[in-house]
């Protein structure tokens, strides 16, 4: 008999996929990750090996092994349910696959293959077994191989003779010897207590197998593993017992049972269809239609039936969605109003640009009347050209699924009414002139039909209502509701008014900042160009690349597709070289300032004098918020010229003033707080210099001779821990050798072990279980750590490190961020956020306010969350941005 069997282990797959992937779930709320996982997995593994027999087996229940040792399998947890639940689904896809699935009670999974394999491998087949489970190693000969799935769903490596004689000096049969003697932690087999690894294998290079050295174990020279292996000689053999694979149980298939049947293409169509895998019905089957989401009936609505509509929610929530002009739904205004009520009513009203129907804006404005959107803060700003006040939101679906999906992105209604309900294929709307409108995308302009154009609006409502149950449920489920509610969903409103309000810039200081700017770039042109020897357009990196590596013969670096690389890093090398790489840094650094934000903040402030800034609630995987149009959270603080920029920046009348807050060190306070290490916190609670006493610390110094070069090092090294720097990356922030680097990180464990401790469990958690989580339980998915490529991987452990920390300090500052918004107004105090730059917020207020403001942030900012240290604030006030001073009442 010619050809190949595949035999894999279905439970182990199963249970590789269910901790490698993150949450997946049906329109059901059916789990479905591992089922996914699986079916990934096997169907590159049929395209790769092009099995002729396929048999896929599962454990049944307790087996012969538990009866004959009682601690078998005894240590392990007990299954996640959402695991257990989706095995039927999982055997379902391997008949569906064409594979003989297989259980026989009182055995394994392991022994239905070692059953099949013995089998297979003597009528001549080649054999393939599939596991993460190392003990299926002992079954290897020339005739089988095992296909070990190390990582994730991903990582695989072909495990041959060869394979096992190079790790192991040993022979596939030796490896049950080998366990017997070591014991299997993951199944609770004794083994020889005090037997490790390198004594087995010594042993079993010398005797050959376990039962010539228990027959023999008077020769064996050392007194305490004779008397060790002497005294546990039975419970070795019963080890041993436990950790052989039965070749000989009485299978309900035979060889010929298990030919692998080509799938029928409906069955699997329709097995992907019940676990909604879009993606994978679109790809196998391509001409496979799906199901469309029916467009859902609406009344056209006029502003008088409005409130009559309305009641008919009963006091329930309402899902709200407004149209707007164009496609641009950041900048446009609303033209007209969606409405799902919680019965399956649904409505629309059309609007105008001049009128807003005052029946709408009570609504609104009611905080009695509950209300649900997606990307509520996008909604608010729809209505604010009418100067509409808003009230009464209680969800906000695009927050919800950023939570849920934890830093993976796919916020858009669309891809969560598909992730979380199983939407089906969206219809297709044909306007009058034939052009095909996705449900989900605004049209192209304000259609004259406004039955039409309410279509996709309405549609969007409905999976609103849709989506919240099945959120609610999920937030509860998983942890994320102190989160969801106290934190992300309060600062809706709050960021919605910082954007509304803006803050104030002097075009006049930016013009002379403008001319001061301009001058100094031109002088570095000029000096470049002499240096050089020649002029060249300094920003082409091609051209620059030619001066600095063919006129100057400066060592060369990475090639791109355009010639050498010119970035930052490569100039940060060379700049040692020839005055002309520093000079070539300064020119970009200021040419950047110009442009990206004197030359854009004077564009913006034109009419009113304020900056209105955007401020992403769902786009960062660690949950910091970020800011755009423009950009005010990457200013440069550290130059003077940056400073200089922060200095434009003023109160929006003389008789008002700037406050600042900014949290002092938080990310390593968090960090002595997470890892519970007592030299970090014992430093932060006696409110040492944290950097010099860490200089101190692992450099062996005495606090006099902790110098400024001393203290910046250290400075590096505490910060670079945070980001999970390397060596070769200390050594080029620090200038000193990689060496010295490596050995600056390794002292920094050695004092600091509770922080290695904690950095290591997370990455070991990380890897378990998918994700990491912060304070508040925000988790961040990392399915990069189970990848292949080893920079991604990395990547990937560097953020498992960081995103406790950064998270953390995000979730306090937007708690932060909700408490001071609420106290001001809940004090009556003429005073408003107008920013937030990480760990800083800025107010501004009434200059009689400024000492009331400054407590009140020092007290909702300290107290915001009890850590193991102290988390202060330092407040300063001024007359602008860039020139604040410590204020003296807190100094």
């Amino acid at each position: 008999m010619k050809g190949k069997m595949v035999l894999i282990d279905g439970h182990s797959l199963a249970h590789r996929a269910f901790f490698a992937l993150p949450p997946l779930t049906t329109g059901r709320g059916e789990p479905t990750n591992a089922v996914y996982g699986v079916v990934m997995m096997t169907l590159r593994l049929l395209e790769e090996e092009n099995p002729d027999y396929f048999l896929a087996a599962f454990d049944v229940g307790k087996t012969f092994r538990h009866e004959a040792y009682e601690g078998y399998k005894k240590n392990r947890r007990e299954p996640d349910a959402d695991f257990l639940a989706q095995l039927p689904g999982i055997k379902k896809f391997f008949a569906c696959a064409g594979a003989a699935v297989v259980g026989v009670e009182g055995y394994e999974a392991d022994d239905v293959i070692g059953t099949m394999s013995a089998k297979a491998r003597a009528a001549g087949l080649e054999v393939v077994v599939v596991s993460g489970d190392r003990d299926f190693f002992q079954l290897i000969d020339e005739m089988v191989t095992v296909l070990y799935t190390r990582r994730g769903i991903t990582e695989v490596e072909r495990v041959t003779v060869d394979w096992i004689r190079e790790k192991y000096g040993l022979t596939p049969a030796q490896l049950i010897d080998f366990k017997a003697l070591t014991g299997d932690p993951s199944d609770n087999v004794p083994g020889v207590p005090g037997v490790g690894e390198k004594t087995a294998l010594r042993l079993l290079k010398e005797f050959g197998g376990v039962d010539d050295l228990l027959n023999r174990v008077e020769e064996v020279k050392s007194p305490r593993e004779k008397r060790l292996i002497s005294s546990h000689a039975e419970q070795v053999r019963e080890s041993k017992k436990l950790v052989t694979i039965v070749k000989d149980v009485e299978l309900p298939v035979s060889i010929a049972d298990c030919r692998r049947r080509e799938p029928e293409p409906e069955v699997l169509a329709g097995f992907f269809r019940d676990m909604e895998f879009k993606s994978l019905l679109k790809k196998m089957f391509p001409k496979e239609k799906g199901a469309q989401m029916s467009v859902p009936e609406f009344q056209m609505l006029g502003a008088e039936d409005l409130p009559e509509f309305l009641a008919g929610a009963g006091g329930e929530p309402v899902a709200l969605q407004f149209l707007a002009a164009g496609a641009d739904w950041g900048r446009g205004i609303a033209l007209g109003a969606a409405f799902s009520l919680p019965s399956g009513v649904h409505g629309y009203l059309p609007l105008t640009r001049k009128n807003f129907p005052e029946e709408l804006a009570r609504w609104l404005a009611n905080s009695r009347a509950p209300k649900i959107c997606h990307n509520a803060k996008l909604q608010m700003t729809l209505t604010h050209h009418y100067g509409v006040v808003w009230q009464g939101l209680v969800f906000d679906t695009e927050i919800a699924g950023y939570l849920l999906r934890g830093g993976l992105g796919g916020t858009n209604l669309g891809r969560m009414y598909r992730d979380f309900l199983g939407g089906p294929d969206l219809p297709e709307i044909e306007d009058k002139k034939g052009k095909i409108l996705d449900i989900f995308s605004l049209p192209p302009e304000y259609s004259a039909d406004p039955g039409l154009i309410a279509l996709p609006a309405v549609a969007r409502a409905t999976v609103i209502n849709e989506l919240r149950p099945v959120f609610e449920e999920r937030l509860r489920n998983e942890g994320l509701e102190k989160l969801y509610y106290q934190i992300e969903l309060p600062l809706v409103q709050v960021l919605f008014a910082i954007e509304k309000k803006g803050i104030k810039v002097s075009p006049e200081r930016l013009h002379l900042m403008q001319e001061k700017l301009t001058a100094k770039i031109d002088a570095l042109e000029k000096k470049i160009y002499t240096l050089a020897g020649e002029e060249f357009n300094i920003s082409s990196p091609k051209q620059l690349g030619k001066v600095l590596f063919e006129r100057l013969k400066l060592p060369r670096g990475r090639k791109t597709k355009t010639g050498y690389s010119t970035d930052a890093g490569v100039l940060e090398e060379l700049a040692a070289k020839h005055p002309v790489v520093r000079m070539v840094l300064d020119y970009r650094g200021l040419l950047k300032l110009k442009t990206t934000y004197v030359d854009s903040l004077l564009n913006l402030a034109h009419l009113t004098r304020r900056i209105h800034t955007t401020f992403q609630q769902t786009v960062t995987a660690t949950g910091r918020l970020s800011s755009t149009d423009p950009n005010l959270q990457n200013i440069p603080v550290r130059n003077e010229e940056g400073r200089e920029i922060r200095c434009c920046f003023v109160p929006g009348s003389p008789e008002e003033v700037f406050v600042s807050a900014d949290y002092s060190q938080i990310e390593l306070r968090i960090l002595a707080h997470l890892s519970g290490d007592e030299k970090l916190m014992s430093a932060f609670r006696e409110g040492a210099d944290i950097h010099s006493r860490t200089a101190a610390e692992i450099f062996n110094l005495s606090a006099e001779e902790v110098t400024p070069v001393w203290r910046n090092r250290a400075k590096a090294v505490n910060f670079g821990i945070i980001y999970g720097i390397s060596p070769f990356g200390l050594a080029r922030g620090t200038g000193v050798s990689r060496q010295e680097a490596e050995e600056y990180i390794k002292a920094y464990f050695q004092r600091y072990q509770g922080v290695k401790t904690f950095l290591d469990e997370v990455i070991t958690r990380a890897r378990r279980e998918g994700y990491v989580t912060t304070i508040f339980n925000r988790r961040r998915f990392l399915p990069e750590l189970a990848g292949k490529n080893f920079q991604r991987r990395s990547f990937a452990e560097r953020m498992a490190r960081n995103t406790p920390i950064q998270g953390s300090a995000a979730d306090l500052i937007k708690l932060a961020m909700v408490r001071v918004d609420e106290r001001l107004r809940r004090e009556k105090i003429p005073a408003a956020v107008l920013l937030q730059v990480h760990d800083e917020l800025l107010v501004e207020t009434e200059r009689q306010f400024s000492r009331r403001v400054a407590d009140i942030l020092r007290e909702e900012m300290e107290s915001v969350y009890s850590l193991a240290v102290p988390l202060p604030v330092e407040i300063k006030t001024g007359d602008n941005w860039g020139e604040m001073a410590v204020c003296p009442v807190h100094a």
